[in-house]
């Protein structure tokens, strides 16, 4: 990231907080009216990274990825609670099925951002499994970033599409150092695979 680019983030974010967004700790399941200004910034830090919603808008609509099936009533905090709870299940699923995918190369730290909410979650290796640590203010410097939404690891987790369907469709985006990126990728490769048979 460019120094201008990181001034202008920082610019972007004090004015938010002036006006009352709390850019660091609160997400969409708390504070639903921030989430334009994130996906806008998100956006900014992380160009293209919003194709992902109209590719899982159009993966729902063909049948290939599940449609929500919690929607939101207003901005009901218990709605909001359960997709929350939802969401974390789901990652710490994905947390343990990619623990079973580390072979013998390292595994690289990584966060991920679910676009729905603008919620971070970061992944870190720890001995032979993966430590996670939900609802971060971002990634840390080096991890790779992995921008989708909930329906795709749901998806994923429960072995209804494989990583690589979930990129040819646009399902999926990384972002990092290329050769951590392309660790990422394979990795995600090795825990979707289709059984064989």
């Amino acid at each position: 990231m460019t120094s201008r680019r990181r001034q202008f983030i920082a610019l972007i974010s004090a004015v938010a907080l002036a006006a009352g967004v709390n850019c660091a700790l609160a997400c969409g399941f708390e504070d639903p009216n921030s989430v334009t200004f994130r996906r806008g910034m998100l956006n900014f830090v992380y160009p293209k990274s919003l194709y992902v919603t109209s590719a899982v808008w159009q993966a729902q609509l063909d049948g290939v990825l599940p449609r929500d099936e919690l929607p939101v009533e207003g901005k009901s905090f218990v709605a909001g609670r359960t997709k929350f709870d939802t969401a974390m299940a789901r990652l710490g699923s994905l947390r343990d099925k990619l623990s079973l995918a580390i072979d013998d190369k390292p595994a690289v730290a990584f966060s991920i951002v679910l676009l729905g909410p603008v919620l971070w979650t970061r992944f870190v290796p720890e001995g032979s499994g993966l430590t996670m640590t939900p609802h971060t203010a971002g990634p840390t410097t080096g991890d790779v970033v992995v921008v989708t939404g909930e329906p795709v690891i749901r998806a994923l987790v429960e072995g209804q599409l494989t990583a690589q369907a979930a990129r040819d469709l646009g399902l999926i985006r990384f972002y990092g150092e290329l050769d951590r990126v392309q660790d990422m990728i394979t990795w995600l490769d090795r825990f979707s695979a289709p059984a064989r048979k």
